[in-house]
């Protein structure tokens, strides 16, 4: 029972991230601990998994499938995009520079803690160079003006999926950059269930490609891969920094309250994680 619950605490933090553009849902399964879950979870989701499912062996196909981690995740994440997304939002727009700042601090925390026991030989620092260069660059992209036809949703799910799982690259953001964010929260918003449901789907076929791609680099190149992902979450650093001109980011305009406020989150931010793998770390002893 505690683990389910974890489990919809970690659903409830990506939920309310992935409704930020610039913050990371695969972020927040790296800081709790669930990220290979994650992978394997979805990854379940396999040509035997759908052969047993269409051929009506259905009990046989469900059996396949994490059902004890994925719910409660799955409920959390869904609940949260629904209720938590609006105090998130709210946060956003009266206190943005004390939410951007606990987010900087989150990140700041991941990628110390996965740097722990990493070897950096020459290649996984060229990748972690890359990785960042990538991020800061993507992070940096202006809007394009989009069309909201059925096929451009399904292609922005598809994209936006895959961006929720990869540490340091916003799904949100992503959506903002091909023009679909407010469209996607509006449809949110007012249940437009058409567009909902092509998002969802182009979602789905994007976390089943895209997982196993992940998946399939973390047990062949550990290292490098994670190397990678450090860059990338370093290089996302640009989008939550909470100033910024432009798109670069900024000193603050006057030492105020705020940049006192935005200090003591960042710290709150970059405290949680060490505190939860802490936490981890003791309850495995």
């Amino acid at each position: 029972m505690k683990e389910k619950l974890h489990y919809l605490l970690c659903g409830l933090a990506m939920g309310a991230a992935d409704v930020v553009p610039g913050v990371s849902g695969g972020t927040i399964a790296f800081i709790t601990g669930i990220y290979d879950k994650l992978l394997n979870g979805i990854k379940a989701f396999n040509a035997t998994f759908f052969r047993l499912f269409f051929s009506g062996r259905w009990k046989e196909a469900l059996v396949l499938i994490p059902w004890g981690f994925l719910l409660p995740l799955l409920a959390g994440i869904i609940t949260s995009i629904f209720s938590l997304a609006r105090l998130t939002l709210h946060l956003l727009h009266t206190w943005p520079e004390a939410l951007w700042a606990f987010f900087f601090g989150l990140i700041i925390s991941s990628i110390l803690l996965m740097t722990r026991g990493l070897r950096m030989p020459a290649v996984n620092v060229a990748l972690l160079i890359l990785g960042a260069l990538f991020a800061w660059f993507l992070t940096g992209a202006e809007a394009m003006v989009a069309e909201h036809t059925l096929p451009h949703i399904f292609l922005a799910g598809f994209i936006a999926l895959c961006a929720m799982i990869l540490p340091g690259i916003s799904g949100s953001f992503m959506l903002v950059i091909m023009g679909q964010y407010a469209y996607i929260l509006s449809a949110v918003v007012h249940l437009d269930l058409p567009v909902l449901l092509t998002f969802i789907a182009g979602g789905l076929c994007g976390l089943m490609s895209f997982s196993r791609v992940l998946s399939a680099c973390f047990r062949r190149y550990p290292s490098q891969t994670s190397a990678a992902l450090i860059g990338v979450m370093a290089g996302s650093l640009r989008t939550v920094w909470p100033w910024h001109d432009g798109t670069l980011p900024a000193f603050p305009p006057a030492l105020d309250g705020m940049v006192f406020i935005a200090a003591m989150t960042c710290a709150a931010g970059v405290a949680l994680p060490l505190i939860i793998q802490h936490i981890a770390s003791t309850r495995r002893r």
